[in-house]
């Protein structure tokens, strides 16, 4: 499958032109510290990798991983030296991005909830092999590399195309029928939330934040509730 690197997008959403090989996307550059914040959170749900990427060490270790957002997007390293390294080494930092894709890719790609493309509608694998873009640590695949300019008019509405189908893919084997925080009976409504790529369901809008200060918690409920695979 083609791969689009973060570089190459980052010319996309520049409003420049894509260059021939294909590589990754970003989105846009993040104006301040809450800002900033948000994109964090929006992101680590979805973060493919469990080791710093400069070093090799677990990211989970004694200290508290460094969460850096780069170009738009949530790079995690193991200490201040790979920080340093990171910033001052262009290679480092598209070799991780590199790395980051293709985890990406790697993770979400099974589970992806589209058979037609994200932007214009038609059948994946009709005009060629997709395009493989990697939105901050989100998966988004394409018809082909026109489209691209699609997710660079409008992030949010291709995302939230994606969103949709994942929803209404994991509600058909949604294991439990009450909210993840209250307990409350969902009945036929519920608030749908995605961490990440995957489905919680809640009474109401305001158990999200409950759930958003200790998700590892609820989703080890859910986990439960979740039958295995054989």
């Amino acid at each position: 499958m083609k791969l689009l690197s973060t570089a190459l997008v980052v010319l996309v959403l520049s409003g420049l032109a894509l260059a021939r090989q294909e590589k990754g996307a970003v989105p846009a550059p993040v104006a301040d510290a809450a800002a900033e914040a948000k994109l964090i959170a929006q992101q680590l749900p979805t973060y493919p990798l469990t080791t710093c990427p400069v070093s090799n060490e677990p990211l989970e270790g004694k200290e508290k991983p460094f969460d850096l957002v780069h170009e738009g997007r949530l790079v995690r390293l193991c200490c201040k030296a790979c920080v340093k390294e990171f910033k001052n080494d262009p290679a480092v930092a598209a070799s991780i991005f590199k790395s980051i894709d293709e985890g990406v890719i790697r993770a979400q790609k099974d589970t992806y909830p589209l058979a037609t493309c994200a932007v214009s509608g038609e059948q994946l694998g009709s005009m060629g092999d997709p395009v493989e873009l990697v939105v901050g640590t989100r998966l988004v695949r394409l018809c082909c590399k026109g489209c691209v300019k699609g997710v660079k008019k409008d992030p949010t509405k291709t995302l939230a195309t994606i969103d949709a189908a994942l929803i209404s893919e994991q509600k058909k084997t949604y294991p439990l029928s009450t909210c993840l925080v209250s307990g409350e009976e969902l009945g036929s409504e519920g608030f749908d939330y995605l961490h990440g790529v995957r489905l919680t369901r809640f009474c109401c809008e305001k158990c999200v934040s409950a759930f958003s200060k200790e998700p590892a918690k609820f989703l080890a409920a859910l986990d439960k509730a979740t039958p295995k695979k054989n």
